[in-house]
């Protein structure tokens, strides 16, 4: 499973938009499980959630984990892609041709764990596989520690 999923594409924000299918991603989150348990589990019919399913599947949100054959039948054991589900923010800012104007702006407010949870994900990340230059790394990681020391500025 990947850690992170960037969702670069509107079918798969519509999605996972719907409320019933968050709730099966959250199901599935926490173990691998047929459509079959999480109908029983749900107390609805199995087509109902093979539906909900079949559209996480085809917009790679979930994927087969596993499969196992019980008397003669092959379940399919889901799970999702990634652990953390994220929309990128390019896709949420619509912009006409026409248009003159900057994209949004979107304040994100966060605690010293999470930031500092998140410089350890980018450090983790860059140390597999380098994206950018050392020296770009180290700017952004500055650029990052500054940007939240100024949010918590201000939030005081």
């Amino acid at each position: 499973m990947k850690k992170l999923l960037i969702i670069k594409d509107l079918e798969q924000l519509k999605s996972i938009s719907d409320p019933f299918r968050m709730k099966l991603l959250g199901m599935l989150a926490k173990e691998a499980k047929t459509g079959q348990m999480l109908a029983d589990e749900l107390d609805i019919p199995r087509a109902k959630v093979h539906y909900h399913i079949n559209q996480l599947v085809k917009n790679n949100i979930i994927t087969v984990s596993h499969t196992l054959e019980k008397k003669s039948i092959l379940q399919k054991f889901y799970q999702p892609v990634a652990e953390f589900i994220v929309p990128d923010l390019s896709i949420l800012n619509y912009r006409n041709e026409e248009d003159d104007f900057a994209p949004h702006v979107f304040k994100i407010k966060t605690s010293p764990y999470q930031i500092n949870a998140l410089l350890k994900d980018i450090e983790t990340l860059s140390a597999e596989k380098p994206l950018v230059s050392n020296d770009e790394h180290s700017e952004f990681l500055i650029n990052v520690i500054e940007l939240n020391n100024k949010m918590n500025e201000e939030g005081d």
